[in-house]
């Protein structure tokens, strides 16, 4: 009876066993990469059903700064989500690190740190480091034209159902001094500011393609989302 393996026969089983790795390695990371997606999926679908919630006059139990009105900022809505500035719920802290396993506007492709502080509006950077900021918001909800004050939203947003509300974007692709990535808005034949494309930076990080969520609250991801027929890219909440 043999007491042990040879050396060669130890060699040929290691040299099997790496090849086995070698060829499950690339399965196993496309199976990581499609969970992770899924995950994005599944916050952009939270961060659009709870706009809807919070935009409905019926449903939503506080706007912050607006509780009780019929309008808001899609900024106070923002804010609701990254529980910051009015909605913060830590009052002895100053600052936090948002965990990325329940805050639905990290991208589990993206960054995976992020932080927020109190006392202030996302505007004034609540929300930091900017260039790990991997969820924005359309501009066009939060300013119709690139130069254009805040602009008030009412319920009436909900019949628009095929309005991109929020997507993967690219915090390091800032481009104008005033830019970050909380909104981004796609270049389109509108004489808005928007049409040189300085505010466009999205994160086509999902096998080549890009995750929107839109006022329906459902989610579409595409390579080309620019071109789909029916996402309205263009919108003007006095429209």
């Amino acid at each position: 009876m043999r007491a042990a393996f040879s050396l060669l026969e130890m060699l040929v089983v290691l040299s099997v066993i790496a090849l086995l790795l070698a060829l499950m390695l690339p399965a196993l990371t496309k199976a990581r990469r499609a969970g992770r997606n899924l995950k994005c999926v599944a916050n952009l679908r939270q961060v659009g059903e709870r706009f809807i919630v919070f935009a409905d006059d019926w449903a939503y139990t506080s706007r912050g700064d607006r509780n009780g009105r019929s309008n808001f900022y899609i900024e106070d809505f923002q804010e609701s989500v990254y529980l910051v500035d009015e909605f913060w719920q830590n009052p002895s802290a100053i600052r936090e690190t948002m965990d990325a396993s329940t805050q639905p506007l990290m991208c589990p492709e993206g960054p995976i740190e992020l932080k927020r502080r109190a006392n202030r509006p996302c505007s004034d950077g609540a929300v930091y480091p900017k260039e790990n900021v991997s969820v924005g918001f359309n501009r066009r909800l939060h300013r119709p034209e690139a130069t254009a004050a805040q602009t008030l939203l009412t319920s009436r947003i909900l019949n628009y159902s095929n309005v991109p509300l929020a997507l993967d974007v690219d915090g390091l692709g800032i481009s104008p001094p005033d830019g970050n990535a909380y909104y981004v808005a796609p270049p389109q034949a509108t004489a808005d500011g928007y049409d040189n494309g300085a505010y466009w930076i999205p994160a086509m990080r999902h096998e080549g393609k890009l995750n929107v969520a839109f006022v329906g609250g459902h989610v579409a991801a595409s390579r080309m989302p620019l071109d789909q027929p029916g996402w309205q890219w263009s919108f003007y909440p006095d429209s």
